[in-house]
């Protein structure tokens, strides 16, 4: 049960095969999968923050790329790509942590990044026909969980269609044909031949899909993220490694924010 379900399982939670990660952070997650179902936003994952950003009106700026960040005796000047500066009384930094690590010259510790890869194929019909989660049991590889997204959230895909996500931990060469071959390979073995007729759709590789989180690096659990009296910082580097500690990083940051109190110095 722990090679065939738990590894693979945990592994492409913690994108971690060899099930470093703190025993703390698994236990919380598999305490949430049993205590609630597990859903997908209809309308994407994007829909979670368009909703926090919602009451935030025409006040949020997109598409600026911040360039660095300089604390000033009056606050903190927010320099973007454009040459424009922003002067902000306070600053909240949530990005991935080797962007904030860059921008910042505080000391700001990054645990080193766990990567992934996913594939994903469109068929004429679903080789699962179920909401279910796919488990590579045998740990053959590369294709560590399959999922039918289309089975999950129909509006993942177009009527008639199914979108199919292929996960892989790690950014894996694949060997001849690189890694959609070598998933097409795998794949052969859990659904026959109608592999061989899936549309490949787009790879996603992204090198720090999450922060490791060995027993040290969750030690505690809930980082700081006050760095000055002007500048915080939240994610999911300053809590579990997921979209909920991102979340709740945020909004300890927030509460913090608001029992700080006015700036003074």
């Amino acid at each position: 049960v722990i090679e065939a379900f738990f590894r693979p399982l945990l592994a492409g939670i913690f994108l971690d095969r060899q099930l470093s990660t703190s025993s703390q952070l698994a236990e919380y997650v598999l305490r949430s999968y049993f205590s609630g179902a597990v859903a997908v936003p209809a309308k994407g994952m994007q829909a979670i923050p368009e909703q926090l950003a919602a009451p935030l009106g025409d006040r949020v700026r997109l598409g600026q790329r911040v360039t660095s960040v300089r604390e000033v005796p009056s606050g903190v000047d927010v320099a973007v790509a454009d040459a424009e500066v922003v002067r902000a009384e306070r600053l909240v930094v949530a990005t991935d942590p080797p962007t904030a690590a860059g921008l910042l010259d505080d000391g700001l510790e990054v645990p080193p990044g766990r990567a992934t890869t996913t594939i994903y194929f469109r068929a004429t019909r679903s080789p699962v026909a179920a909401p279910e989660l796919v488990l590579d049991g045998d740990g053959t590889g590369p294709v560590n969980n399959l999922a039918v997204m289309t089975d999950v959230a129909a509006s993942y895909g177009p009527t008639g269609g199914s979108l199919i996500a292929a996960s892989l931990v790690g950014d894996p060469a694949g060997g001849g044909g690189g890694p959609v071959a070598a998933a097409r390979r795998q794949l052969r073995g859990w659904f026959g031949g109608e592999v061989e007729d899936w549309d490949e759709l787009a790879v996603y590789r992204i090198p720090y899909a999450q922060p490791r989180q060995t027993p040290a690096e969750l030690t505690p659990i809930a980082r700081p993220v006050r760095l000055t009296s002007r500048t915080w910082v939240c994610g999911d580097h300053r809590d579990t490694a997921s979209i909920q500690g991102a979340m709740v990083s945020g909004r300890r940051t927030a509460d913090a924010l608001r029992a700080a109190g006015s700036v003074t110095g």
